[in-house]
């Protein structure tokens, strides 16, 4: 029997973001009934054209693969501010050619856009969200808020979270010495990350030389950073961008796994410490509190609460590192992209069988 093609809209690497990284694992999607494809709503420019432009040719570019392909379904990505623009004008697309849509939204701050937005701004995005067939909210926190702040039916909205290949930590096995803490950092090295209060926390900590960061990934702030690291002599690492066995072992040298960020959407790299058994350390921003919890996962703070990082990670004891370890690497299993899978594929089933 022929597969049933759904068409997914948005971004694909590079350059490195939560949505590219997210649609970059549907790659891997497996079913029987359903074959993914991709549209890139950010393609390699050959020239430099104007924005205006550049999107035309998108959108041009994005008319014509549909018209060819004839999917069952569009799946369409987005996020905040003029990514939710964007977004507003293939889902128009899809719909004036009678397709079925799902608008997933990833973005931490999307609540923050709408509640600032103009009044005309704010018709346009309920608008959109109306039209939509499908709203995947990451978690049940985003689909109360949105069921709080748009009227659209319950029954329109889906929560798929986001997910990891657990198997690639599985041999990971920190070990929670009683003189030595390594505290690690996966994302983009950019203000939005808390990268800024890492430094903040370090300084904190000069007077305990057992404890240190690692900092692993690239972004704009990579420069300021290391020349914070070298005037102040802070026992920071910065690590570069790695991937595949390089960068499991970093996993495996640290005990805790730290993501202070201002805004996140869930927050993949979270996901990818439990899986390596690290306590947690984030904010409560977003949908993080749906899968951090204090004393559990790990532990939650205010976004800039550079006092109460610095006084967890100095408190911490093995014994209860050892103990959330365990209960961190058996919790990760709800998030492996096998369930992601499953999720969309009976999403898939339940739209159009």
């Amino acid at each position: 029997m022929k597969k049933h093609t759904i068409l997914h809209v948005g971004p694909l690497p590079p350059p490195i973001g939560g949505i590219s990284v997210f649609i970059s694992q549907l790659k891997k999607f497996t079913s029987t009934d359903y074959d993914l494809q991709f549209f890139n709503i950010f393609p390699k420019k050959n020239k430099p054209l104007n924005k205006l432009v550049y999107n035309l040719i998108v959108l041009f570019k994005f008319f014509f693969v549909i018209m060819g392909m004839k999917p069952a379904l569009v799946h369409i990505h987005t996020a905040g501010f003029k990514a939710f623009t964007k977004s507003r004008f293939f889902l128009l697309i899809a719909k004036a050619l009678n397709y079925p849509v799902i608008l997933h939204v990833h973005s931490g701050k999307f609540f923050d856009f709408y509640a600032n937005s103009p009044e005309k701004k704010k018709r346009m995005i309920e608008d959109t969200l109306a039209r939509a067939d499908k709203i995947v909210c990451l978690s049940q926190i985003w689909k109360d808020e949105f069921l709080k702040t748009f009227d659209v039916p319950e029954e329109r909205y889906a929560i798929i979270t986001n997910a990891i290949f657990t198997k690639e930590f599985e041999s990971v096995q920190p070990s929670f010495p009683k003189d030595k803490k390594t505290v690690l950092f996966v994302g983009k090295l950019g203000a939005n990350k808390g990268v800024r209060d890492i430094i903040e926390m370090a300084k904190k900590l000069k007077e305990h030389p057992t404890i240190d960061f690692k900092l692993m990934g690239d972004g704009p702030l990579r420069n300021e950073l290391q020349e914070e690291i070298d005037a102040n002599n802070l026992n920071i690492t910065l690590l570069g961008t790695m991937s595949g066995q390089e960068k499991v072992e970093q996993f495996e040298k640290a005990q805790l796994f730290i993501l202070p960020s201002y805004f996140e959407a869930l927050g993949l790299s979270n996901l990818e410490g439990m899986a390596a058994g690290l306590v947690v350390l984030s904010t409560q921003v977003g949908a993080v509190p749906d899968i951090i919890h204090d004393d559990k996962e790990g532990y939650l703070f205010k976004p800039g609460d550079v006092d109460g990082f610095v006084e967890k990670i100095v408190s911490l004891q093995p014994e209860t590192m050892k103990r959330m370890s365990a209960h961190n690497k058996q919790q990760a299993k709800a998030y492996d992209f096998s369930n992601l899978n499953n999720r969309l594929e009976s999403l898939y089933q339940e739209m159009i069988g």
